[in-house]
């Protein structure tokens, strides 16, 4: 396989951080990697495969330079700077919901839809899904080959990384500040340490969030062609990494535990768990840092109406991003560029 010359746009974000790690472990063929950030963070120094790294500014990029360039700075930073690298001739894979919604920009989950990467020449662009759709596609896209799912029902426990380094930072101010007796915060932020928050993102009309939209829609982009009814409820929780989703299947036709054991079992980045241990059963704690999805208490649905639920967990930084779009660099590096 041939090298390439790569970008990564946000480069000292959490996931950029993820990205150039997992381009590093995954040996993935990188030429030249050119790490670029905000002007606040130009200057800074980023280690790939032991060697160190002088951050760029982003806005001053030549984007001529690179095959790829990865952006993982945000939607703001996608709108700005996407185009111009994607005229330059750099194919942007973009994991900002910045062009998600976007017919013309192929929405990919790794494993689940990739040939809709051929047409990725067409504007440059590749748009990354969201971490929580990543987790629940990936699961969801061997049941949907034994038997086409019609309804998914998902409640997600949401880690604090979803919001980034702050929610992170925010949750470990919180913490230490209850733990000493003090008011969780300063500011009017909402207490996220030690509670559970029943809103994740912007109320919409609807009464649905922005984030349990960007779920239901999403899905329904990925898996294209078959009527889909998604019902989602997104709760934050004192999690730092590591999203879980409690997940509920109707397809058409029954799917049995054992079938679901069976096919998930033979899937690769996916860890089935016993369930004769309840403390093995998938806790997040297990998945921080890892490239894998968990999944544990599979069972049918005891009145016989043909559903089926899980529970699954994983590293929706390392995992549901980070991964999702260097395993996208590396199809495309194999059969599209």
């Amino acid at each position: 396989m041939r090298t390439i010359n790569l970008a990564v746009v946000g480069a000292t974000g959490l996931v950029g951080e993820a990205i150039i790690k997992l381009l590093a472990e995954r040996e993935v063929p990188v030429g030249e990697l050119h790490v670029l950030a905000s002007a606040n963070s130009a200057g800074s120094r980023v280690t790939f495969g032991g060697r160190s790294l002088t951050v760029g500014e982003a806005d001053q990029f030549d984007f001529s330079r690179v095959e790829v360039a990865i952006f993982a700075a945000g939607a703001p930073t996608s709108q700005a700077l996407a185009p111009l690298a994607a005229e330059a001739g750099a194919l942007v894979v973009d994991l900002s919901p910045a062009y998600r919604y976007d017919d013309a920009v192929p929405l990919i989950v790794a494993g689940v839809n990739d040939e809709l990467l051929a047409q990725a020449r067409e504007t440059n662009m590749v748009a990354c899904a969201d971490a929580s759709t990543v987790q629940l596609l990936r699961v969801l896209k061997p049941l949907n080959d034994l038997a086409p799912v019609q309804e998914v029902v998902v409640t997600q426990l949401q880690a604090a990384s979803a919001t980034g380094r702050s929610g992170v930072d925010q949750l470990a101010q919180q913490s230490v500040r209850l733990l000493n007796g003090m008011t969780p915060s300063e500011d009017a932020r909402a207490q996220i340490a030690f509670n559970a928050l029943p809103v994740s993102g912007q109320i919409q009309e609807n009464g649905y969030t922005s984030e349990e939209l960007k779920l239901v829609l999403e899905s329904r982009r990925v898996l294209a062609g078959q009527p889909l009814s998604v019902l989602a409820t997104m709760v934050r929780v004192p999690v730092f990494y590591g999203h879980g989703q409690s997940v509920t299947v109707r397809a058409v036709q029954p799917l049995s535990a054992g079938q679901a054991i069976t096919v998930l079992e033979g899937q690769p980045d996916l860890d089935m768990q016993e369930n004769e241990d309840p403390q093995a059963m998938s806790p997040v704690a297990m998945v921080e840092g890892e490239p894998t999805v968990r999944v544990s208490r599979i069972r049918e649905d005891m009145e016989g109406t043909g559903a089926l639920s899980y529970f699954s967990v994983a590293d929706n930084v390392r995992w549901g991003a980070a991964l999702n779009a260097v395993m996208i660099v590396e199809k495309l590096l194999k059969d599209y560029l």
